[in-house]
């Protein structure tokens, strides 16, 4: 009786789940031998052009991707990898069970996790685009020379910007079924770069997702290519989601970066420049620090630059029959 009882309970949780899955959540629900969540590609390594470093490739496809041949995929590029990937991928599962995101490939660039920090410091000659420095200017270069001593490295942001777009995405569309929709998401020195190719290659990625960025580095080089593109150009069509947050004024190291203070001029000089197509959303997180604004800058960058892709998916409950 006990076995017969169990077996009931069983059942009626499943038929259940399948009930409400399929209501709710059309994308994976609706699609027959679907995966709960995205499945991670074995990774591999590839040295770009012009660098003398590695860097490993990591790939996750969606849940439905074995299942839907024919579908093609938005492509979100995750710099940082070892810090952030597992971050957006977890995240990105997350909204697509609630109907928030379309279903995305997402590739992951950085060092091997096994090579530690010293891997992860290579990412200082990859973000930053061609200076004297790496420091901001006045006051909070000042404070950078008194905690960094001053040191010389190459800038790489131009060769890294090339192998992601010129040598890694063709060979990852060779291979998976890209779609034409492309996004960034960058973090702190992350950041920069993002916001730096933007401007250096307007054409790379649609969509940006910028958390924290460092845009006072490098002399504030990011400004400096922004106002060049802006006297050659009267529109920028692109959509972007800026996030930062509030605790990063207190912290004596991020205020000398000026993250926040960054983060803020360099929206509101896009704002200003009123370029028609420009889609820019920025959000200035309270409490939050360096570290804990990353998974909310994601959920509200995905969830904002896919909005309309949400919509069109639905989340909520038929209407009872007529």
């Amino acid at each position: 009786m006990l076995k017969r009882f169990m077996r009931a309970l069983v059942m009626i949780g499943a038929i259940g789940l399948v009930f409400e899955g399929a209501l709710a959540n059309p994308q994976l629900a609706m699609v027959p031998g679907a995966r709960v969540n995205m499945e991670m590609q074995k990774p591999f390594s590839m040295k770009a052009k012009g660098l003398d470093h590695e860097h490993e490739i990591t790939v996750y496809l969606p849940a439905s991707y074995n299942s839907l041949d024919d579908q093609t995929y938005p492509v979100l590029w995750v710099l940082d990898a070892p810090l952030m990937l597992r971050t957006v991928v977890g995240v990105q599962d997350t909204l697509v069970l609630g109907n928030m995101a379309p279903e995305m490939i997402v590739v992951g660039i950085g060092s091997s996790a096994d090579e530690g920090l010293a891997g992860v410091g290579r990412r200082v000659m990859d973000f930053s685009p061609a200076g004297l420095d790496y420091y901001p200017e006045g006051i909070r270069g000042d404070a950078w020379e008194e905690i960094v001593p001053s040191f010389e490295f190459p800038h790489l942001a131009n060769e890294f910007l090339t192998f992601l777009v010129d040598e890694l995405r063709p060979r990852l569309e060779r291979r998976y079924r890209f779609s034409d929709d492309h996004a960034v998401f960058g973090h702190s020195a992350g950041g920069m770069f993002a916001a730096y190719s933007m401007f250096a290659r307007p054409d790379a990625f649609g969509k940006y997702i910028i958390g924290s960025p460092y845009v006072a580095g490098v002399g504030g080089v990011v400004f400096d290519v922004e106002e060049l593109y802006a006297n050659d150009h009267d529109d920028l069509d692109i959509a972007i989601y800026l996030g930062a947050g509030s605790g990063e004024v207190s912290e004596y190291f991020l205020a000398a970066s000026g993250i926040v203070s960054g983060t803020v001029d360099f929206a509101e000089t896009l704002r200003l420049r009123r370029y028609p197509s420009l889609e820019l959303s920025t959000e200035i997180y309270s409490g939050e620090n360096h570290y804990t604004v990353v998974p909310r800058v994601v959920s509200d960058g995905i969830r904002t630059l896919w909005a309309d892709e949400a919509a069109a998916l639905g989340s909520s409950w038929p209407q009872a029959p007529e």
